[in-house]
């Protein structure tokens, strides 16, 4: 258990405490999610790593469902069911929708992880994935560059791992319920800041895993989106700050590693 609130939780610490053949617990104040997933990957000594959020509820046997995907030894990393809070009835409308895709062309993601049938995907969502250890490894882990929300670091790590020779899949048995708290983890505080974060993870998230000859369309298509964002929340400076985020992220891209 990797911890990089800004508060000491007791309570916790005495859980991991009295649980400390089974849980280890590390008080790190380093932000960033990529790093805390690092931090815990060089620390795990599974050969299967399984990652989650802090306010997620497990299904029965989410463990075991999660490790049974592992049998086959190209599969190099499995993404379980979502099911947000207050949405629990298990009537799927994604029946036969595409689950877990990377758009080719704009780099924009298809989901439906609330899905009930199994398949192979492009990606999975951080909050209910698991690894193969070495596949990680050969991969690179996380990219830390990926900052604030930390969105697309773990579909920029999926791409990675696909290149690397490994299947994804989506396996619906493997399934928690998402609370999406308010609080904690790595949220933005407010619209100024999620949107610079979105363009500076969507632009790096295009230039690390995508030709560049779709530029003009990446970038098009992105603009569009910010238009209907701002226009959606009446807020034109969404705009603005959705681009400078891709401009920070284009720059930081090219920026020459020390």
């Amino acid at each position: 258990m990797v911890d990089q609130s800004d508060e000491v939780y007791s309570e916790l610490m005495e859980i991991a405490k009295n649980h400390s053949t089974q849980i280890h617990y590390y008080k790190i104040f380093v932000k960033g999610l990529p790093h805390a997933r690092n931090y815990g990957l060089k620390r795990a000594i599974g050969e299967i790593i399984i990652f989650c959020d802090d306010d997620i509820i497990p299904s029965q046997n989410f463990i075991k469902n999660h490790l049974q995907n592992y049998k086959e030894k190209d599969v190099g990393g499995v993404g379980g069911r979502i099911i947000l809070n207050g949405n629990q009835s298990h009537d799927n409308p994604n029946l036969n929708k595409v689950i877990g895709k990377v758009r080719w062309w704009d780099a924009y993601l298809i989901d439906n992880f609330d899905a009930t049938e199994m398949a192979y995907i492009d990606h999975v969502q951080g909050c209910n994935m698991s690894f193969r250890k070495e596949a990680l490894i050969k991969a690179g882990g996380f990219d830390e560059r990926f900052g604030g929300s930390a969105h697309l670091e773990e579909t920029d790590l999926c791409l990675r791992i696909r290149k690397a020779g490994y299947k994804l899949v989506f396996d619906p048995e493997a399934e928690l319920v998402h609370l999406k708290d308010a609080k904690g983890g790595c949220r933005a505080e407010n619209y100024k800041q999620w949107f610079y974060w979105y363009g500076h993870n969507n632009m790096l998230f295009f230039l690390k895993n995508f030709n560049q000859y779709l530029f003009p369309i990446f970038i098009t298509s992105s603009f569009i989106r910010l238009l209907l964002s701002a226009g959606k929340r009446y807020n034109p400076m969404i705009v603005i700050w959705g681009t400078k985020g891709y401009m920070t992220g284009l720059a930081n891209y090219y920026k020459p590693k020390n």
